[in-house]
């Protein structure tokens, strides 16, 4: 490993990114060794042995949103000529310039004038939007192809990451989630965020096993096929399939089964949301059922799990619900 100069402030070394992704690595390599797959290992290891300005500008892009990056907007003045320190992560294949890329990911890159200097013989209306433009162009030009076939006028390289979801993994194992970002460390150095430091052991991870990494990041994806709208019945029939004995994970299941019985809630969905609710062990999942069985008017199934509630209640929270609503339900069914 390299060892770079040490600072009173961490943001003082030009290459402070770079120290912190490699903090990351040693974390990783010393905490989830019986967990990282070959090829994670395999990138720790190549990443390690690469010259400083080609290992920076990897970090450059990974921490940058997107996975296509024109040569003309990577221009870091700690890593000086962008082309060489490029020409490791091509031949790792670890950046592509040939990949072949879609009309809409080809819109992120390009500039209005540059996509109307490359499609005037077939955009009908050279004033208009951008926006208005990527529609009619998606049904003329359905194929992916590398940005020099698109634009091969224009004097531009293209690079495209290839191990993004490997550096996505990584992350996952490091933060738990895949909600915080790189920028963590920055915010860190800046004093915005702290963190307590605690002993960390093989029996305090999350994720324990290569399943565990598999299966979580199966339930983010899903996560973000609800947040995007798609069918929830899909959506749930996928969680429900996915297999776990972990507990940590279990719970992040159920939070999200909470979330989505919520979502169908709030638009009266009582038929799904109740379904889900059955499914879900997460906290707070029976009051909510409960609930819904009284507003779908199902008196006498909410009496009955208000009753058992009323028993063992799961929280102080439970409880002071289980107050209101007994005396409801009582009148509601007579009594």
């Amino acid at each position: 490993m390299a060892h770079f100069p040490v600072t009173a402030n961490p943001l003082d070394d030009p290459f402070y990114y770079l120290n912190n992704f490699m903090q990351v690595l040693d974390w990783l390599e010393q905490r989830f060794a019986d967990v990282l797959s070959v090829d994670e290992q395999r990138f720790i290891h190549e990443f390690k042995r690469l010259p400083r300005e080609s290992q920076a500008l990897l970090v450059r892009m990974v921490m940058r949103k997107g996975v296509h990056f024109r040569a003309s907007k990577l221009h870091y003045d700690e890593i000086g000529d962008i082309g060489a320190a490029a020409g490791p992560l091509l031949e790792l294949g670890w950046v592509d310039r040939q990949m072949p890329i879609t009309i809409d990911e080809l819109f992120e890159v390009l500039l209005k004038a540059e996509i109307l200097q490359a499609f005037v013989a077939v955009i009908d209306q050279p004033k208009g939007k951008k926006a208005d433009w990527l529609p009619a162009l998606c049904e003329q030009f359905p194929q992916a192809q590398s940005f020099n076939d698109w634009c091969p006028t224009l004097d531009e390289r293209l690079f495209s990451l290839t191990i993004m979801q490997l550096c996505d993994r990584l992350r996952l194992m490091f933060f738990g989630n895949l909600y915080q970002d790189w920028s963590e460390f920055v915010l860190a150095d800046l004093g915005i965020y702290t963190y307590e430091k605690v002993e960390f052991c093989a029996e305090s991870r999350g994720l324990r096993s290569r399943e565990d990494v598999d299966a979580c990041v199966l339930l983010h994806a899903y996560q973000q096929q609800f947040e995007a709208g798609e069918a929830l019945e899909a959506v749930a029939e996928r969680i429900r399939e996915l297999a776990l004995d972990n507990p940590w994970l279990q719970r992040r299941r159920g939070k999200l089964l909470f979330q989505m019985a919520q979502y169908c809630e709030r638009i009266a969905d009582f038929s799904m949301a109740l379904n889900l609710y059955r499914e879900c062990a997460y906290p707070g999942a029976r009051s909510r059922l409960i609930r819904v069985l009284e507003r779908s008017g199902q008196f006498e199934l909410a009496m009955d799990l208000a009753a058992q509630a009323e028993q063992a209640p799961e929280s102080a929270a439970e409880h002071q619900q289980l107050l209101r609503v007994l005396p409801r339900l009582r009148r509601k069914l007579g009594g």
